[in-house]
């Protein structure tokens, strides 16, 4: 009796084995090196990040250094009748350039990013250009990237360009090409000193929404800062800054008798620039989506204006003392080469203007005399930047004195660039169990402050929100700047819930912002931490970032990334864990056959990503992951935004 229950009692064991055998996860790797550590060349490091060399030069030739974007997709768009930045786009990277317009450095982007547009909107930048990444790098020389447009169409013309009869040209022999570029430009650029070029941009633009009409309406007063009196012989030229306009306008003076009033019938316009417009600027025919240049003009791009002597019916070098300098704009007034009516003229003596609306401000650089700032408006905005010129004068003490100077701008001190993503977790780690990639999931956004001079990191603000939890444990997070020592933290400050500290005992600052992530959900944290000027390759985002579960011991990090030193060294290499310490390889398992390897935790760079389906692998809620990891990363770089 007791040898036939042994027997029931070793069948039931056994069919209990079997059954327990065939409800094991069988994409869990089940052979025989399931712990056995990875070796570098097996590794794939799960991140959806790239390097990317950039290397930018402005080729400037004074000291003037700059602030650069790179947007994935092209920032500007129409509004109204100007081009103006999509504030809703955010740039992927900023930086400032040296003080010779260059810059050189090792960005990281996400990785589906092919190609990405440079913009700048400081005088003298071309802006935007589309770039493509090749090879893992990103290149740009403006000098070089100029002669490439140029040498399509740099001929003049044969003179068959047409203007309206109350236009005077300058000389009989001045034609301009199909782009408008005049054939009286001066040979070299005169770009003025850059405490100017930082005015006129900071001027000539909306601020917070407000406009020169709103914030300096006193210069809109009875002309006083649209017209230049004449006191002493000199000569003048005029020369272009930028233009924001949607149109592409000419640009003309006319001159009276100072103390008089002009009218329309009593000056004579003379052409200066058949088309105020940059060279990058361009129009999309909206059948064809063919995209063609409209411009020609760059910063420094000179013309030497000359005086209509009325009563001897010649042009003369000098303009004499005792004349007063007028400007006009034909808006819309270049198409297809020839100088036309388009939207009509706009003067800037207001009374000349059919809605009596200054057109055009005019501001003296208070340093010296002989330059004058001066903005076009072309239509109803009145942001005074449609074209942008300065007028360079040629003798000291030769306009009249007085009137509103261009107001002083201190050269950028700093620039920012902010990362974002969304961290996900498996809270299972040694094992791999259900592979939801849901357990524990992070938003973030994280803001680098660098000073421009120095192009050192001086401040990072970090903002934190847990919005899931699927995971059934008790799972704390936090994050260390890896890459530093302590010391070069000078103060770390938490808004948000409480319980957050700064934890002691570590190489390297760490920073926990909560222990249960149940008693958190949905609450932001923003983490403001002043550093000690380091380099922006030791503090990018999300630096390292980790979740640590029933206890502080059990860290769950990205793959690749050290544990802290809080952390219990014995679990790995434990159930499912085949990470290689020697080898610098963490937070990593064996998989089934087709994707080989899986991680336990994956930085998302996107705010939108969907929590992935419970209990339900990731690879099934995101097809594209499997290829992704099978090719280590080289295709299906944009898995995340494909939802099952």
């Amino acid at each position: 009796m007791k040898q036939r229950k042994m027997k029931q009692l070793a069948l039931v064991s056994l069919v209990s084995a079997l059954v327990l055998s065939s409800c094991a996860d069988k994409d869990v790797y089940q052979g025989e090196r399931k712990n056995e550590p990875l070796k570098p060349t097996e590794v794939f490091d799960f991140n959806l990040m790239q390097q990317v060399k950039v290397n930018v030069d402005y080729g400037f030739t004074n000291d003037y250094y700059i602030i650069f974007d790179l947007y994935s997709q092209n920032p500007m768009k129409k509004e109204d009748d100007s081009w103006v930045k999509d504030e809703s786009l955010s740039p992927v990277y900023s930086a400032p350039t040296d003080k010779k317009g260059r810059y050189s450095g090792t960005i990281q982007i996400p990785s589906d990013i092919t190609e990405v547009w440079l913009y700048s909107d400081y005088p003298g930048a071309v802006s935007p250009v589309k770039l493509t990444i090749s090879n893992g790098a990103l290149n740009y020389n403006q000098v070089d990237y100029i002669a490439s447009l140029q040498a399509k169409t740099r001929g003049i013309t044969s003179g068959n360009h047409s203007y309206l009869d109350d236009w005077m040209l300058i000389s009989e022999k001045v034609d301009w090409d199909a782009y408008g570029l005049p054939s009286n430009i001066e040979e070299n650029l005169s770009v003025p000193p850059a405490e100017i070029l930082y005015s006129i941009q900071d001027t000539y633009s909306k601020i917070n929404g407000k406009k020169i009409k709103d914030l300096h309406p006193e210069w809109l007063n009875n002309n006083t800062t649209s017209e230049i009196k004449i006191i002493k012989d000199t000569e003048l030229s005029l020369v272009f800054i930028s233009s924001g306009a949607n149109f592409n306008n000419t640009v003309g003076y006319f001159t009276y008798p100072t103390g008089t009033v002009p009218t329309p019938a009593t000056i004579q316009k003379i052409l200066a620039f058949p088309n105020a417009s940059p060279i990058s600027k361009t129009s999309t025919d909206k059948e064809t989506q063919v995209v063609t240049r409209t411009g020609a003009l760059l910063c420094g791009h000179e013309v030497k204006l000359k005086y209509w002597n009325q009563a001897e019916q010649k042009f003369e070098n000098k303009f004499p003392a005792g004349v007063t300098v007028g400007w006009c704009l034909q808006a819309m007034g270049f198409n297809s080469g020839n100088i036309v009516n388009g939207m009509g003229i706009r003067y800037s003596y207001s009374s000349m203007n059919s809605d009596n609306s200054q057109r055009v401000v005019a501001l003296r650089d208070g340093s010296t005399d002989q330059i004058v700032a001066i903005g076009f408006e072309d239509n109803t905005d009145f942001d005074y930047c449609d074209a942008t010129f300065y007028l360079k004068i040629a003798e000291s003490n030769a306009v009249e004195p007085g009137g509103p100077e261009l107001p002083p701008v201190n050269p950028p001190s700093n620039v920012t660039t902010t990362y974002r993503g969304t961290l996900a977790y498996e809270d299972q780690w040694p094992a791999q169990k259900d592979y939801d990639m849901n357990d524990v999931m992070m938003t973030y956004q994280s803001t680098l402050y660098r000073n421009v001079v120095s192009g050192k990191i001086y401040k990072i603000v970090d903002e934190f929100i847990p919005i899931h939890n699927g995971g059934t444990y008790t799972c704390g997070f936090g994050y260390q700047l890896h890459n530093i020592e302590t010391n070069r933290v000078r103060s770390v400050d938490v808004s948000g819930p409480a319980g957050w500290r700064v934890e002691e005992g570590h190489s390297h600052p760490t920073v926990i912002l909560f222990d249960d992530i149940r008693s958190v959900l949905n609450q932001k944290f923003t983490v403001t931490i002043e550093l000690a000027d380091v380099e922006s390759s030791q503090v990018t985002p999300p630096y390292n970032p980790f979740i640590f579960v029933n206890g502080r011991s059990t860290e769950v990090h990205l793959v690749n990334y050290a544990p802290t030193n809080k952390a219990d060294m014995s679990l790995f290499n434990t159930k499912d864990d085949v990470s290689n310490i020697d080898a610098g390889i963490y937070y990593i398992a064996r998989y089934q056959e087709e994707i080989n390897i899986m991680p336990f935790a994956i930085n998302l760079p996107t705010l939108d990503f969907e929590v992935p389906t419970e209990y339900v692998k990731i690879y099934d809620t995101y097809p594209g992951f499997i290829d992704w990891v099978k090719s280590k990363g080289t295709t299906n770089k944009d898995w995340y935004k494909k939802k099952k």
